[in-house]
């Protein structure tokens, strides 16, 4: 192990926290490293300072009960604790709260979001190209063309041709 890592485990190693085999790495460690074996005296000086050096005052008796009143008497009045209708939640509040333009703004802004998006389909759905789709395309199913093989959409075409093979179209 390496001295960085081992510092990181030096507090949970002097409070026996640390598993067993890394106990012992971190041993065979300190053997040979003056360094860290510095390091370890210092955690358990802090550690021995700390443990008995600070008493702990005890709890006086009715303290949680003082508490508790004093938050109620400063307990706000005339607020409800609930409120007595929630509004109906609207998703599409946030355009009613826009100006004008802004409205104007967000509406171009799908429109030529789905302008792009139907002219960059690599011209699957134009006019002159409709008619002389085979059947498999005629369903839209020209999506699935670079499907690889034993894939949902290769089994999902071969299954459609079939049927429009056979003259069934469901």
């Amino acid at each position: 192990m390496r001295c960085r890592e081992v510092r990181s485990y030096l507090n949970a190693y002097v409070d026996g926290e640390v598993p067993e085999r890394l106990h012992r790495a971190v041993e065979s460690h300190l053997a040979a490293c003056e360094s860290c074996r510095g390091r370890l005296e210092e955690v358990r000086g802090m550690d021995e300072l700390l443990q008995g050096s600070l008493p702990v005052p005890p709890v006086p008796e009715g303290l949680a009960a003082r508490i508790m009143a004093e938050a109620r008497r400063r307990q706000p009045t005339g607020i409800p604790e609930r409120p007595a209708s929630l509004p109906a939640w609207n998703p599409f509040q946030w355009i009613a709260e826009l100006s004008a333009p802004m409205r104007l703004a967000a509406c171009a802004t799908v429109l030529l979001a789905l302008v792009t998006g139907l002219s960059l389909d690599g011209g699957h759905m134009t006019k002159r190209n409709v008619g002389l789709r085979q059947g498999k395309d005629l369903y839209g199913l020209e999506w699935f063309a670079p499907a690889p093989p034993s894939s949902i959409g290769s089994v999902y075409i071969a299954m459609a041709d079939q049927l429009y093979e056979k003259g069934t179209k469901q």
